[in-house]
């Protein structure tokens, strides 16, 4: 019997890319985001995740800011001026597609560092309108991209006590369906409790794999589903920066290859998957010494 996460399971690791409005550039004084979108080094980037082996590829479409790289029509009648006019969606999925990589989705709906919206979403005194809205923009952003989109990463589900008030405000399956409008075959995730959310089983039935985040490489699985709620398990730790390169310097790995690869190793073992998180410049650009690392991980069979 077939699961929506088979590819996802067969691929064993990819790459997830936290480029936001709080990405800094290689020198000088960061851009505006919208001059970032269109100044974004899609070759440069694309030749880096293709060169890195990964399978698939998570990509940042909000984080603090509900700031998208791409046209959004029912974001634009919430709040104005946080949508591009380039499609650097479009473009970055055409490009990935011809090598095999598949395109998912990091999104976040709080937008808590985007003056205003948290008030016209009526986050605190209406969450669960709050929550339609999110329903409402993931499924027109499902609808536009379609089969172009295989997954989706779902951050600041938070149960209590580390919501911090904010509570449950979802309803989970109709989110979810949202989510696989465009797609029904997109693979599904919630992160329910923040860093290292290990045996959550709120998602039992509706998640397809578990958030897995994780603050350093301690955690194993102990078979393919034994993720949160039976789910497919899967890891996501970030590897260079604190997730994003928001201050001046380069992105550098905090684990040795030796480590890296042994821990990568046991998670296919296990039946898991593990996401290598890294930070790129404002300009899309992995660093050199990441990239680096990707390249001997490569070389070591980690991709295979």
């Amino acid at each position: 019997m077939s699961n929506r996460t088979d590819w996802l399971y067969e691929a064993k690791f990819g790459l997830f890319v936290h480029w936001t409005t709080h990405s800094r550039p290689m020198e000088g004084d960061k851009k505006p985001h919208a001059d970032a979108i269109k100044d974004f080094q899609l070759d440069k980037f694309v030749s880096q995740v293709v060169e890195s082996g990964a399978k698939f590829l998570f990509f940042t479409i909000t984080h603090a800011d509900m700031f998208v790289p791409f046209p959004l029509p029912e974001l634009d009648e919430i709040i104005e001026g946080y949508t591009s006019h380039r499609d650097l969606i479009t473009e970055l999925a055409d490009r990935l597609d011809p090598h095999g990589i598949r395109l998912m989705f990091y999104f976040n709906g709080e937008g808590s560092t985007t003056p205003g919206y948290m008030e016209k979403t009526k986050f605190w005194e209406e969450p669960e309108y709050h929550a339609e809205i999110c329903d409402k923009l993931t499924e027109a952003i499902s609808k536009r991209y379609g089969k172009r989109i295989h997954g989706w990463w779902i951050d600041c589900c938070y149960e209590p006590p580390i919501c911090k008030g904010r509570g449950t405000r979802y309803d989970y399956k109709r989110y979810a369906e949202a989510l696989r409008a465009g797609n029904p075959d997109s693979v599904v995730a919630f992160n329910f409790r923040g860093v290292e959310p290990w045996g959550c089983d709120w998602g039992r039935g509706i998640s397809d794999y578990q958030a897995g985040e994780e603050n350093d490489l301690s955690f194993l699985p102990n078979g393919r589903f034994s993720g949160e709620g039976d789910t497919q398990w899967f890891g996501l730790c970030w590897m260079d920066d604190f997730w994003v390169h928001e201050k001046p310097g380069t992105p550098t790995p905090v684990h040795s290859n030796e480590k890296v690869l042994d821990y990568i190793n046991k998670v296919k073992a296990g039946g898991g998957v593990f996401a290598y998180n890294v930070a790129p410049y404002q300009e899309g650009i992995i660093s050199e010494p990441t990239m680096e690392q990707l390249r001997w991980l490569k070389a070591h069979g980690v991709t295979e």
